[in-house]
């Protein structure tokens, strides 16, 4: 049987610590004896970004990814052959883990690289953000504790939510990495061709009303179905809808600078768990 190393543990945790993600906040409220396997999913998750988002050529990205689908197939046969892998490994064993979501993770990498994506319909643009980041919160879920379908209905409404957030918080970046993630329907709509039309606003507050409904979908399945064993996904939650709240307050017209939260802002906000009893 594989036997995971120390440094296996640890050099998924600098992964992750390396990336400075607010996610390694989630993490943090996790058990130790658990934390180690969350660092691996985001791990998992933070490499494959690297590959889909930093300099290389198309085919030589979609090669490494396809390295990476071996390596998960591997994993699953239980030979697994790196760090990230013999961590999940042990996860996958001792969690019922949906095993499906890590593949669902590299189609989306794989649909960013073979884009770039360019003013997805809002179908094309659902189906991105779940492979994403719903896929993300699935895989976690068991390592919290929970694996109930109102756990899962969660998870989904909270990574549309997160996702809806980080395209209206990165609208300039992509744009100057020939991404654009805005809905075709909506930029049709308002005449928007780029980031300098007039109409962008128009545009954006529309997704910033999608995110809108879908964090208030999370928090009502929140307050149906109690916060247990959900501490790390409502970390996130409070902080993204902090994020969320500064970028609706200075308005849909401005795009730039990138918002930011503070260290201050972050211990503030995370009181708000308080709410969940």
């Amino acid at each position: 049987m594989t036997q995971v190393l120390a440094t296996d543990f640890k050099y998924v945790e600098d992964v992750v610590l390396q990336s400075k993600s607010s996610f390694a906040l989630g993490m943090k409220a996790l058990p130790a004896d658990r934390r180690g396997y969350l660092f691996a999913i985001y791990a998992y998750c933070r490499i494959l970004d690297d590959i889909a988002d930093e300099a290389g050529t198309v085919d030589q990205k979609l090669v490494d990814l396809a390295r990476w689908r071996a390596k998960i197939d591997q994993m699953l046969m239980g030979n697994p052959e790196c760090p990230v892998t013999r961590v999940l490994y042990e996860a996958v064993q001792r969690f019922p883990i949906p095993s499906d979501e890590f593949y669902k993770v590299i189609e989306g990498m794989e649909a960013d690289v073979r884009g770039p994506i360019q003013r997805p319909e809002w179908d094309q643009l659902y189906a991105y953000c779940r492979c994403v980041a719903v896929s993300v919160g699935l895989l976690s879920l068991p390592i919290f504790g929970r694996t109930d379908k109102s756990a899962q209905q969660f998870a989904e409404e909270l990574g549309y939510a997160l996702q809806f957030t980080n395209i209206l918080r990165d609208v300039a970046e992509d744009w100057s990495e020939d991404r654009f993630y805005l809905p075709y329907e909506s930029l049709i709509k308002h005449g928007v061709k780029d980031i300098n039309s007039p109409n962008l606003s128009n545009v954006l507050e529309e997704v910033a009303n999608k995110a809108e409904q879908h964090y208030q979908a999370a928090e009502r399945l929140i307050d149906q179905t109690g916060s247990k064993n959900l501490k790390p996904a409502l970390l996130m939650m409070v902080v993204y809808k902090k994020l969320f709240e500064k970028m609706k307050q200075r308005g849909w017209s401005k795009i730039e600078p990138r918002i930011r939260l503070s260290t201050l802002e972050k211990a503030m906000t995370v009181s708000k768990l308080m709410a969940f009893g």
